[in-house]
């Protein structure tokens, strides 16, 4: 049995990481933003067999992934699935986004990825980057533009035009999330639940819609 997995503090501190890059994980979503703190510490003890570093924690995940911006407490990670990742850029509404915002015409991951990273490196927050963790291009677009009309609807993020693509996604991505919980509170072990992730499919679409 995993000694971390069965921490109740460790589990509880990457609980979150965890979940949250489930969807990329399994390859139903291309990438994950998501801000890892440099050192996480228990609330009651704060000896160094209850702390770990940024470091520990993205080995721990076992996922490919780039720093898009390191600051002094925490560091702004691109989590993604190298295959999905290079399918969604490849899409061409997604490939012609990319353009428009400047990215190379080769469509190479690599070139991509670090032409993301020199835009973080010069913008709060370069929007595109909604491309590389799955919402539609047609809401990166929109987004980016501010010129069309909001679909006011339940999403993580901001829906133009036909929302049914939209909550398509958010609930596939939430189904997966909710997915990894259960097997999160389950599984005896992390690699059990990397593998049981890693495996997961969605039987159809009503089970996303449900």
């Amino acid at each position: 049995m995993n000694d971390f997995i069965c921490d109740a503090d460790r589990k509880e501190a990457l609980r979150f990481l965890l979940v949250k890059t489930a969807a990329v994980r399994s390859g139903v979503k291309p990438g994950e933003l998501l801000r890892v703190r440099h050192c996480y510490k228990s609330q009651t003890r704060a000896d160094s067999l209850f702390s770990f570093t940024r470091d520990d924690v993205l080995k721990i995940l076992k996922l490919d992934y780039v720093r898009l911006r390191v600051e002094d407490d925490s560091s702004l990670v691109l989590f993604f699935h190298r295959d999905a990742l290079r399918r969604a850029v490849s899409q061409p509404e997604n490939f012609a986004t990319l353009q428009r915002c400047g990215y190379p015409a080769t469509g190479d991951l690599k070139s991509l990825l670090r032409t993301l990273y020199r835009r973080f490196s010069v913008e709060k927050f370069p929007h595109e980057v909604g491309v590389f963790i799955g919402y539609p291009a047609k809401d990166v677009v929109g987004f980016i533009e501010k010129n069309r009309p909001r679909t006011p609807c339940r999403c993580p993020w901001t829906v133009f035009g036909d929302a049914t693509e939209s909550l398509f996604l958010s609930n596939l991505y939430r189904q997966t999330e909710l997915f990894a919980q259960s097997v999160l509170d389950a599984c005896e072990s992390l690699q059990t639940f990397f593998e049981t992730v890693a495996n997961y499919r969605l039987v159809n679409s009503e089970t996303v819609a449900a």
